[in-house]
């Protein structure tokens, strides 16, 4: 065989890997897409999505048009959201409003996984690449999060894409790829606030390994991503300075409590430490295993080698942003998802060397690493598969799994997104006509808490998709004092403590319907007492 041929027979083999790649990630979001149950942000960003893509549908550039579209949910910017309206726009009104909006965040999640294939092929190795997607796979909190209509896997996917194009920027020397790198810049910025410490790892690693021949690849990175950032929101058009200032100065937070070891704390009151551990107990351990290799090796030379410096610079800034004492910390890792991506490079970096190690063994059979390989990613895929449908509930062995975490004082659930499909055909089974069901936790909109409106769009999720609507049932949210024929409760440990009337019936109530997972509690249905 020519070197040539030997070059094309490992194109073909890479395109075809390619492929697989996406069609796996893709494929196994698709098959699973409504088992999650809907979670407390999720019809925000469904509803604002749908009037976004009415707006581009019928574009009218008046200052009342842009109001009426573009201010619901401007508290957070409308890339992501705008997908999922367009994929409600394309799939038709028979396919609903939320299995769509699910379908724009699959997408992503494929795009995102074949990205880190193809990013950690060109920088460390195809062997590389191929862990690290595999990696990223494996992650249950990152697949279960790519079950959402929700920001954060499009966020993850835009800072990836970012790093990316300026990592090539810099390697290039292209004026071009600079112009690039500020599309993604701005698309980032267009996606979710976090992509505001993006600016932070781009000068940090371009100044710091590169000195003087970053200027020019920063000022087009960040020169461009202000101009799309700005061209790309309408919202920010009819005044400019007083929506730029309300969107990275908000005056309208809510604190949310968060328990942490047993401790509920408001969010920004948590320890430094909370992502730091979120993070480390919940990746599977042999992942996690193989990302401290990756990291040592990253670490051990990170003067010599920009790409591996990379890689730590978004870690450190990812999770080093969330442990100020400025940011808020709750809902598990999802605040800071965007660093999961480069966690699994570091994995896959990491995979790479042990399967080096393993190879150069004296005596070592040749098939030996790949056997290793597939027992450690098919037990890795095994605990998303165990955990599944609860994949936001994972913890791994370091806490002895969701068992050992909720004896540690862990949440061991998002936010009523184990309140899923299964508990719904209870419910619709066992209600009788015109029945009002309760629910605790719940966010507005899943169930309303303001007043009904005829309205051709759903003020109430549970009631216009969940729901029996033939028998007329009514959900609402539960306050402890009105009429219930069934309560709801679901496991958001702190917010349960702080309504007395939840936390008692979950503590001393009798409940008539459960949801377990591992022999801990996610779901509780009580009767009318």
């Amino acid at each position: 065989m020519t070197k040539k041929t030997r070059q094309e027979a490992a194109a073909a083999l890479w395109r075809t890997g390619s492929i697989l790649v996406f069609v796996v990630a893709l494929g196994s979001s698709l098959l699973t897409l409504d088992d999650l149950g809907l979670a407390w942000d999720e019809p925000f960003s469904i509803i604002a999505g749908r009037s976004y893509a009415g707006w581009l549908a019928r574009p009218s550039f008046s200052g009342e048009a842009i109001d009426v579209h573009w201010r619901l949910n401007h508290e957070h910017p409308p890339l992501a959201k705008l997908a999922m309206g367009i994929a409600q726009m394309v799939m038709g009104d028979r396919a609903g409003l939320v299995l769509p909006s699910r379908l724009a965040v699959a997408v992503a999640f494929a795009l995102l996984v074949e990205l880190v294939f193809h990013f950690g092929g060109r920088h460390f190795g195809g062997l590389a690449g191929v862990m690290a997607a595999l990696s990223l796979l494996c992650m249950p909190r990152v697949f279960g999060h790519a079950h959402l209509a929700a920001l954060d896997v499009p966020m993850a996917l835009a800072w990836l894409l970012a790093v990316a194009a300026f990592a090539r920027a810099m390697t290039s020397g292209r004026t071009g790829w600079g112009i690039v790198a500020g599309l993604c810049l701005g698309l980032a910025l267009l996606t979710k606030i976090n992509a505001v410490f993006l600016p932070v790892v781009l000068v940090v690693w371009g100044v710091g390994w590169y000195g003087k021949r970053a200027l020019w690849p920063l000022v087009w990175t960040l020169g461009g991503g202000a101009v799309v950032f700005f061209a790309g929101w309408p919202w920010l058009w009819l005044a400019p300075w007083a929506h730029v200032k309300g969107y990275l100065f908000p005056d309208w937070r809510v604190p949310l409590p968060v328990l942490y070891f047993g401790r509920v704390f408001a969010d920004k009151a948590a320890p430094w430490h909370y992502p730091l551990v979120m993070t480390v107990t919940t990746i599977p351990v042999g992942i996690l295993f193989l990302t401290i290799v990756g990291a040592t090796d990253a670490v051990r030379r990170l003067r010599q080698q920009p790409m591996l410096a990379l890689l730590v610079v978004n870690v450190v800034v990812g999770l080093g942003a969330f442990a100020t004492p400025w940011l808020p910390k709750y809902d598990g890792v999802r605040l800071f998802l965007y660093v999961f991506p480069f966690l699994a490079l570091l994995a896959g970096i990491g995979g790479q060397r042990c399967w080096r190690w393993v190879a150069q063994r004296k005596g070592a059979r040749s098939r030996r690493p790949l056997l290793l390989a597939a027992l450690l990613f098919g037990s890795q895929a095994g605990a998303t598969a165990l955990i599944h449908p609860h994949e936001l509930s994972y913890y791994n062995a370091l806490t002895c799994g969701l068992w050992g975490a909720e004896r540690l004082g862990m949440e061991v659930s998002y936010w009523h997104d184990p309140v899923n499909r299964e508990v719904f055909r209870w419910l619709n089974q066992r209600a009788q006509y015109g029945q009002v069901i309760a629910f605790y936790p719940v966010g507005e909109r899943v169930v309303l808490t303001g007043p009904r409106r005829a309205t051709d769009e759903p003020n109430d999720f549970y009631e216009w998709y969940y729901l029996d609507g033939r028998k007329r049932l009514r959900a609402t949210r539960f306050d402890g004092k009105g009429h219930y024929d069934f309560v709801v409760l679901n496991a958001r440990t702190a917010m349960l403590r702080g309504h007395t009337e939840a936390w008692r019936l979950w503590t001393r109530g009798a409940p008539i319907y459960e949801v377990r997972k591992l022999g801990v509690r996610l779901v509780a249905v009580f009767a009318r007492e």
